[in-house]
């Protein structure tokens, strides 16, 4: 081989040498690249918080009934009403106005002899206002008539309702009270509870006249 050939050769072999170190390193290069990129750091701040499961909000509780009145006072008034209205309607039995007084059947006598008297019979109550003064006791404003004549009857104060045995009734002190207005209606033992002041003494109606 000649020297120019020999030198010819050898140039070619250096250059293909050459090439291959150079594709080693270009994709050595491209590794150490792809271990040196840095991961996404995490979410902070406001972003972590718009991430994170909102808690419910806290359950409003129903206010708790008052012992001042009943739960539903609506209701209790129609209730009252009621009550009053079927004591003074004259289709009702004595059972029926027995079944709206406190303690109504044991003072059947005295409210059947109140309104089966000549002027007992004749007594019409409006109720005009339901006041409640706890949950099982109520003040009740009425007006007072006499049928016939129509005047306005004095019913010595308020009337009063209580709650008994779940049911809103007539007090029977009211009742007692009513008996003043009838020309005979003697009031029941029960209307002088031992304890309690002794009752107005019985004044006789305007409208009674003067008996035999």
């Amino acid at each position: 081989m000649s020297p120019v050939t020999r030198r010819a050769v050898c140039w070619a072999v250096g250059a293909a040498g050459a090439l291959v170190l150079i594709g080693a390193c270009g994709g050595g290069g491209g590794g150490d690249d792809a271990a040196r990129t840095t991961p996404a750091p995490p979410p902070t701040g406001s972003t972590a918080a718009s991430t994170a499961v909102s808690s419910p909000p806290p359950t409003p509780r129903s206010p708790t009934p008052t012992g001042t009145a009943p739960e539903d006072p609506a209701g209790a008034e129609r209730d009252v009403r009621a009550a009053w209205a079927a004591l003074f309607d004259p289709e009702s039995s004595v059972d029926d106005r027995s079944a709206v007084v406190e303690d109504g059947p044991e003072n059947a006598l005295m409210i059947e002899n109140l309104f089966a008297d000549r002027l007992g019979s004749r007594l019409r109550a409006t109720v005009t206002s339901v006041a409640f003064t706890t949950s099982q006791d109520a003040t009740v404003g009425y007006t007072l008539t006499l049928t016939r004549d129509g005047g306005p009857l004095d019913p010595g104060g308020p009337g009063a309702a209580v709650r008994q045995d779940g049911t809103w009734r007539v007090a029977l002190r009211t009742v007692c009270e009513l008996t003043r207005h009838a020309e005979d209606a003697p009031r029941a033992p029960s209307c002088d509870a031992p304890g309690e002041p002794s009752a107005t003494p019985k004044e006789p109606s305007a409208t009674a006249g003067t008996r035999p």
